[in-house]
């Protein structure tokens, strides 16, 4: 559009300057230029303004309503994996006498979602109590803290963990962490089982850790 209105003034200046007016024509004709310039500079204007408030709206809101959208399928492929995960996991817990059964439902679950709720956990488990793999259930509960950072319960259980391995230090650090984590957790731990040698074997420093 300014282009357009740059070649109309200038082809208006060539036939106004050029083409044998005299001194006082030619200054009358200046003026017209300038005046007609500016109404076509106003006309410009009015069109920008009118473009502004009636294309650049409707092109924004097609952006944003595609952004939405693209919003929207990612959301529910998300949902749906995260509902077919834990269909898995849910058909893990029913399964009894197989763990390696569990193992391979778990494994497709985490393997849809990684970060379905308890699947590192429920994994840890089979592992540790079933087929007796500290290590193999200490690398699943290191994982769900990965993906879940805030969950104590996982802390707990490498803390366990490592208490049924005489390993004092290390679940001292886990009991600290699941008590940052959680600090109401503190007391689960006098009712667990699972700590009583390092109650036994480390008071002091198990009841320092506890905050007591």
């Amino acid at each position: 559009m300014r282009y357009l209105i740059v070649l109309a003034v200038l082809a208006l200046l060539v036939v106004g300057l050029f083409f044998g007016h005299s001194a006082d024509q030619q200054a009358a004709f200046l003026l017209t230029v300038v005046s007609a310039s500016a109404t076509l500079g106003g006309i410009a204007f009015a069109l920008y303004g009118w473009y502004s408030s009636k294309e650049i709206p409707d092109l924004v809101e097609k952006r944003v309503q595609e952004r939405m959208n693209e919003m929207e399928k990612r959301l529910e492929k998300r949902l749906l994996a995260q509902q077919e995960a834990m269909q898995k996991v849910i058909a893990a817990y029913g399964v009894t006498g197989d763990p390696d059964r569990k193992i391979a439902l778990l494994r497709q679950a985490l393997q849809v979602d990684p970060s379905v709720y308890n699947g590192y956990v429920a994994l840890g488990y089979v592992y540790w109590y079933e087929k007796g793999d500290l290590v193999a259930a200490e690398e699943c509960f290191r994982k769900d803290l990965e993906h879940h950072p805030d969950n104590y319960q996982a802390a707990c259980d490498l803390a366990a963990l490592y208490a049924e391995q005489q390993e004092w230090t290390a679940a001292l650090s886990w009991m600290k962490e699941a008590v940052r984590i959680r600090p109401e957790s503190a007391k689960d731990f006098d009712n667990d089982p699972r700590f009583d040698a390092l109650r036994s074997n480390r008071r002091e420093d198990y009841e320092k850790v506890l905050g007591r």
